[in-house]
């Protein structure tokens, strides 16, 4: 018996799309994602502080890590200080070979002048400074930093080049991370269950007290927002926790494939992430409680 052609239409209407098996919350961050930045690679790892997963969208697939992975060099830093290896108050002189281009303030300061190992680190957070990071990366060892990420379970996690170093990244080398690793990285921290209480609680508030990044979006002021985030080419990425009294949660957010556009016009990644801070906090962050 032949099927009528307009039952046939009806019958494929009824037919849910790949949106609408979703769950609301993940069909609600890839559409929001896709309309600021058309094309856009979603990463995405969200989950409460007591290690409750709530979503993850392509959480184990390595991406470029930009300045995200600056927090792994804290880490070690701070692992190294409490070995006696390395200490905070040890200053190093700047070389003019020492100088890069991007983010950070460094790059302006004087050749010749000195600067406590503490004060880089400092910089490498509260400005992405490119010059800081890569002077503690010299002095800890890339080694060490990839060391301490296998120690910490982080498998995908790596460092095969210095920041600003396009040369290296034409030849293959490039630093990388998941979702699901730099999150579950940042919730240990936030949790203290690396190192020591005293370290973590020291890197919580350099990491607290930096710009709020765009996982805070849409989050109150009076919230705090702990977090990293970084830019490549094409790149846009934020990850940290978000303090929502009784139930903090963390937000790993990466971003490929965003399309550039010319300088002074609105950056789509950054859009993207702020569409993104603002639909988990909604759905996530306030209670009725």
């Amino acid at each position: 018996m032949r099927i009528p052609v307009v039952l046939l239409l009806l019958l494929s209407a009824c037919v849910p799309s790949s949106y609408e098996k979703m769950p609301r919350l993940e069909r609600d961050l890839r559409l929001a994602a896709n309309r600021e930045s058309p094309g856009v690679h979603l990463s995405l790892w969200l989950c409460q502080a007591d290690g409750h997963e709530l979503l993850a969208i392509d959480a184990d697939r390595p991406v470029p890590a930009a300045s995200v992975l600056k927090v792994l060099i804290l880490v070690e830093a701070h692992a190294q200080a409490l070995d006696g290896r390395f200490r905070w108050t040890d200053n190093y002189t700047l070389l003019s070979t020492d100088l890069v281009d991007g983010t950070g303030t460094f790059q302006h300061e004087p050749v010749g002048s000195s600067w406590t190992y503490l004060q880089f680190a400092r910089r490498m957070i509260s400005e992405s400074d490119n010059v800081a990071a890569n002077v503690l990366l010299r002095r800890l060892g890339m080694r060490s930093v990839n060391e301490r990420a296998a120690r910490l379970g982080l498998v995908a996690t790596r460092m095969e080049r210095e920041f600003m170093d396009f040369e290296a990244q034409r030849e293959g080398l490039e630093n990388w991370t998941t979702a699901r690793e730099m999150g579950s990285l940042l919730r240990a921290i936030f949790r203290r269950e690396i190192l020591t209480k005293e370290a973590c609680d020291e890197m919580i508030a350099l990491l607290e007290h930096t710009s709020r990044g765009r996982i805070a979006a849409g989050v109150p002021k009076d919230i705090a927002v702990g977090h990293k985030s970084g830019t490549l080419p094409g790149c846009r990425h934020d990850a940290g926790w978000v303090r929502v009294p009784g139930h903090p949660y963390i937000a790993s957010v990466f971003l490929e494939n965003v399309l550039e556009r010319p300088a002074g016009e609105e950056d789509l990644g950054q859009a993207a992430l702020d569409a993104i801070g603002r639909i988990v906090y909604d759905s996530v962050g306030p209670t009725d409680e």
